[in-house]
């Protein structure tokens, strides 16, 4: 098995911890909750301070 990054590095050079999640492949109830709620994540609007 590869080795997985157990953290990356964003545009704004910001270091963030990262998780894996393993899902069997016969599991797919919890495979398609996990990526619909991944998907609501990555497109939710995104909360800007105003100065």
């Amino acid at each position: 098995m590869a080795t997985l990054t157990k953290e990356y590095t964003d545009i704004k050079d910001i270091r963030h911890n990262v998780e894996h999640l393993m899902v069997p492949a016969n599991d797919k109830r919890h495979r398609d909750q996990l990526l619909d709620e991944l998907f609501h994540a990555l497109i939710k609007p995104k909360k800007h301070n105003q100065a």
